[in-house]
């Protein structure tokens, strides 16, 4: 990657019939998914970034394409499940206090949205989208050379008792309900289907449609590398500010004839510069990787009750959990985050090994669990493509799909309603 000279602008190829110049903010999946969609489009692409491609909240998820997950966060008993979470000293929600202070507006249109009919309509614009997850990543995967990267393999559930699982049922009913295939085993099908399961589990639902990614940081690179190969420019360089004509960066401005903004959890504050201020909050993650073949684990394992997902990846065996509310940049806490991944060989064979590696992560969450997609109110040559939460790598190729049709004047195949950011002063 090269530093951003002033004033540059993308180069262009002499009699290329090109749409125009974007500049992409963002060089996580989604953004590069974006840059690709609208390079194959025929436009001009710079993607910007100050981190490395796939270095941010994108290396370190569970990687999991995640079908099944289309309930909001905020629903009916909300507030009663958080205080219950926050009373667990080393239970999965970690919540600063200052945090929520400076960000009253974010945690009470958050509490807002677990209304019954708020979170049925959240849900299915969700299922509207995770129903095309895996379609829209193929062409994406077939093109950068990616298809040994994503496995459409299943996952499952699991619950430390019958009881928790018939608790969650209603849940796994909704799915059915539309269209996501959940098959609750008898627990010798699950043992049998994963042989790392241990006798401790009471309850386990198999999702065929879900799958995962064995190495998240070279799904970035091989995007990255397709983009440079095919004439763009992925820049290390730092955004100050944004308008309809382009970027301004510590080193320089670079003009374009359109501006998508996908920086994750940064996109607020330069949305805000448009007049845009749509509520969203630095949600971290943390995950732990055990070395290869410390357990015989094969399939991608939600424990539900935990809320930790267990995933084979290339580089070893990753756990992913806990929800931080800090600031995106604020000191990891792997000592807060460590009882949360503790026990949990109970359930699954070989998580008692010892780490290789921590990470931490900031999601861009907003309150309805929605992404925000489409054109900047009031600045329609900025298209915004963040707040996808928990779901970032699942959604990132139909996040660039939707983001090329609006960009050429095409009916994306979402409803844009769902998405649209029009937020400011009331909620979605």
């Amino acid at each position: 990657m090269n530093a951003v000279p002033e004033s540059a602008a993308a180069p262009r190829q002499a009699g290329s019939p090109l749409r125009g110049s974007v500049v992409v903010l963002g060089a996580g999946l989604v953004g590069l998914a974006c840059a690709h969609a609208l390079q194959r489009d025929g436009y001009d692409v710079t993607v910007i970034d100050r981190g490395e491609p796939g270095k941010g909240a994108s290396f370190g998820n569970a990687a999991h394409i995640a079908t099944a997950s289309i309930i909001p966060q905020s629903t009916p008993g909300i507030l009663r499940q958080t205080i219950r979470l926050l009373r667990d000293p080393q239970g999965p929600l970690i919540v600063r206090s200052g945090y929520v202070l400076r960000h009253l507006p974010w945690f009470a249109r958050f509490i807002a949205q677990g209304t019954g009919e708020r979170a049925h309509v959240g849900t299915l614009a969700m299922a509207a989208m995770m129903a095309q997850a895996w379609d829209a990543w193929r062409p994406v995967l077939a093109d950068i050379g990616g298809e040994d990267l994503a496995r459409q393999s299943g996952a499952l559930h699991i619950f430390g008792s019958a009881a928790a699982l018939r608790a969650a049922e209603a849940a796994y009913a909704l799915r059915r309900s539309l269209g996501v295939a959940c098959e609750t085993l008898e627990l010798e099908q699950a043992r049998a289907m994963e042989p790392a399961l241990t006798k401790h589990v009471g309850g386990a639902v198999w999702i065929p449609s879900m799958g995962y990614v064995t190495d998240t940081l070279a799904l970035a690179r091989r995007l990255a590398g397709r983009i440079e190969a095919r004439g763009g420019r992925i820049l290390r360089a730092e955004a100050t500010g944004i308008d309809a004509r382009g970027v301004q960066t510590k080193e320089g401005r670079l003009p374009a004839d359109r501006v998508v903004l996908a920086a994750g959890a940064w996109s607020h504050r330069l949305a805000r510069g448009l007049g845009v201020d749509i509520p969203l909050v630095a949600e971290r993650g943390y995950h732990v990787m055990l070395a290869p073949g410390s357990s015989p684990l094969r399939t991608p394992v939600l424990m539900v009750e935990r809320k930790v997902a267990a995933t084979p990846m290339a580089a070893g065996l990753r756990m992913a959990s806990v929800a931080e509310f800090t600031t995106a940049d604020a000191r990891a806490d792997h000592a807060r985050a460590a009882p949360v991944f503790r026990g949990l060989e109970r359930f699954v064979q070989g998580l008692d090994a010892k780490p290789v590696s921590e990470w931490v992560g900031p999601r861009p969450s907003v309150p309805d669990s929605r992404p925000i997609l489409g054109q900047a109110p009031g600045a329609p040559h900025v298209l915004l493509a963040y707040g996808h939460g928990h779901l970032g790598l699942s959604l990132a190729a139909l996040t660039g799909s939707v983001i090329a049709d609006v960009a050429s004047g095409r009916d994306p195949r979402i409803d844009m309603r769902a998405v649209a950011p029009l937020w400011n002063s009331r909620l979605r």
